[in-house]
């Protein structure tokens, strides 16, 4: 399968801390990845080496065969789509579902001249395949934070992305909130044309089927890395958070449960 992404040898170096140390990973066309970790592990930090908002110390990034430094940035971020946070506090509150969706495909958070027929209509296709349809008049400003974040995935699929990258989306939600942001997470992945997707997160419940691939962040070392069912075991995130883990996989999703540390497991050094 063609490599969308390939990291070879990345270091990144601040105040002489090593926050990524010899990262190489590479992600392929019809794989989506979790990059797990805890907090501090170094994700946000790989999440913005890939977008090239932050330049490796030492190390290789190619993205959709282009190698970061060598290529126009404005133009390489067109076919990528990155869902977190500081997107949600950004755009704008008055706009319905709807324009928040069609706002995607112009690289703005506003809608400065009315929609075309055209975009409405791929609005609403999307709004259909993400089963948004029901809140697409919905007001952004009274949605609920899950909701919120339901719209803004279904918005980066507008300008039709190969790369969706989704930072931590479930960060804050409660338990329905939760369940229905997975839930359009795999109705995207579900797509005949879907775009490769990497999450982010340092809950394991919040892995749903949609994703094949894991890549262990500890310290910002790569502890582990492949398809899901040879990544993710008891031993692997025992290791990574430094004590005892039992990992579960029921109907296809994923938990993960810390023991007491009766007795302390040494860390890697």
């Amino acid at each position: 399968m063609k490599t969308i992404l390939a990291l070879e040898g990345i270091f990144v170096e601040r105040s002489g801390t090593n926050i990524l140390q010899d990262v190489s990973w590479k992600v392929a066309r019809g794989e989506n990845w979790a990059v797990f970790g805890p907090n501090g592990a170094g994700k946000s930090t790989l999440l913005s080496i890939i977008t090239g908002y932050l330049w490796p110390t030492l190390g290789t990034v190619r993205v959709l065969g282009e190698t970061l430094g060598q290529v126009d940035l404005r133009k390489l971020r067109r076919h990528i789509a990155l869902v977190g946070d500081r997107l949600k506090e950004m755009m704008n509150p008055d706009l319905s579902g709807l324009h928040v969706i069609v706002s995607g495909g112009r690289a703005h958070l506003n809608i400065f001249e009315p929609p075309s027929k055209s975009e409405i209509r791929r609005a609403r296709e999307i709004a259909e395949q993400t089963h948004l349809q029901d809140l697409a008049n919905r007001q952004f400003a009274v949605m609920s934070t899950g909701e919120r974040q339901r719209f803004l995935i279904a918005r980066a699929l507008m300008a039709e992305p190969e790369i969706v990258i989704l930072d931590e989306p479930c960060a804050g939600l409660d338990l329905a909130g939760r369940e229905f942001v997975l839930r359009t997470i795999d109705a995207v992945a579900a797509q005949p044309k879907a775009p490769a997707l990497i999450f982010t997160t340092h809950h394991a419940e919040e892995i749903s089927p949609a994703f094949s691939h894991a890549l262990l962040l500890s310290r910002g070392e790569v502890l582990e890395q492949g398809p899901m069912s040879h990544v993710f075991t008891s031993a692997n995130l025992s290791r990574q958070f430094g004590i005892e883990v039992s990992v579960r996989r029921t109907h296809g999703r994923w938990s993960a449960i810390a023991h007491a540390p009766n007795n302390e497991i040494a860390r890697k050094d």
